[in-house]
């Protein structure tokens, strides 16, 4: 069963947070904050079997490129599955995303970076230096889309993004809120 493989993938890799893949609940809200026609590279931390990449995929212009971070071996051979030239899997860490795109691709920014992580299982420094950086490798306008079970990640976004917004979303299971940080204030 599909569920199993991502249950096992919780049990053995501390990295994994969720014992179920991202639900469409969840996927259409993150969907509804990224305006596609003026995207042209989204990253996705933690990208899982990709559920939300593949939504990414559908929307996302003909020549807009998604660098799809992961670390766990079962989720990678999935995601490298998914036949899409615009899909590029990056075998690493979101800590060293900024690095990675800088160095390998020459890319300096980004429009939005879509974060599955778990937050609440990463050490303190290390979580702040993940969402230092990605504030870095955003464009003026870029923005930070998260989905987290907890609220642990939001006064840690409030000192470093301009504005933070979040939402709650019920209907998941379990719950979870949504949370964005924008780099630069709307007027």
């Amino acid at each position: 069963m599909e569920t199993n493989l991502l249950v096992k993938d919780f049990l053995k890799d501390i990295k994994v947070g969720a014992v179920v893949q991202t639900t469409s609940y969840i996927s259409k809200k993150i969907i509804k904050k990224i305006n596609f026609e003026q995207a042209e590279i989204i990253v996705e931390y933690g990208s899982g079997k990709g559920a939300i990449t593949k939504i990414l995929l559908e929307k996302l212009s003909p020549n807009a490129v998604l660098f799809a971070f992961e670390t766990n071996e079962n989720f990678i051979r999935e995601l490298s599955e998914i036949q899409d030239s615009r899909l590029i899997v990056v075998n690493s860490d979101a800590e060293c995303a900024k690095r990675i795109l800088k160095d390998k691709y020459k890319i300096e920014v980004v429009d939005y970076i879509i974060s599955t992580i778990p937050f609440s299982l990463i050490e303190k420094h290390k979580r702040t230096r993940i969402i230092s950086n990605s504030f870095k490798l955003l464009k003026e306008t870029g923005c930070f889309i998260t989905y987290q079970y907890s609220l642990l990640i939001y006064n840690l976004l409030k000192k470093i993004f301009k504005q933070v917004k979040w939402g709650f979303v019920l209907l998941n299971l379990p719950p979870a809120f949504i949370i964005d940080g924008i780099k630069m204030k709307s007027n």
